[in-house]
């Protein structure tokens, strides 16, 4: 019995720690490179998971340069219809304004707000890593 009480408070104490760690980092830390392309000169990268009550939301981002070409929402909040619903339609809206207008200086989707936040914090950190000379885009990230 003494042998298993020290094995669970040691594995909790890892365990501890090591969420704490994860938490205590920034989401630019998250964020990695997952490709880059020399014929093409285009950037990729995958966003931290930032969760929610309803789910997790994860953007990926491709760049040439400073210029994002292209925006995938690989993880959205899918525990009922309403909100798998509702984050893929803030998705699809987001990344519209997001390539057209090349900011994530935006209003969040009205029926979306928390899903929005967490796609633009998740892209932000992506956009570090991928187009790390570009300019900042948004001056407020989710807290």
């Amino acid at each position: 019995m003494r042998i298993f009480t020290v094995c669970t408070v040691a594995s909790a104490a890892v365990l501890t720690t090591a969420i704490t760690a994860k938490a205590l980092m920034t989401p630019t830390e998250h964020a990695a490179l997952t490709g880059v392309s020399t014929t093409a000169g285009t950037r990729t990268a995958l966003g931290p998971e930032i969760p929610l009550a309803h789910g997790i939301v994860q953007v990926q981002v491709t760049c040439l340069g400073t210029k994002i070409v292209n925006l995938v929402a690989v993880q959205l909040p899918h525990d009922n219809n309403h909100s798998w619903d509702d984050s893929l339609h803030a998705a699809a809206v987001l990344r519209s304004e997001i390539l057209s207008k090349q900011t994530t200086d935006l209003d969040v989707v009205s029926g979306a707000t928390y899903t929005s936040r967490a796609y633009l914090e998740s892209l932000n950190a992506a956009l570090e890593v991928a187009a790390p000379n570009a300019p900042k885009m948004s001056p407020t990230p989710m807290s």
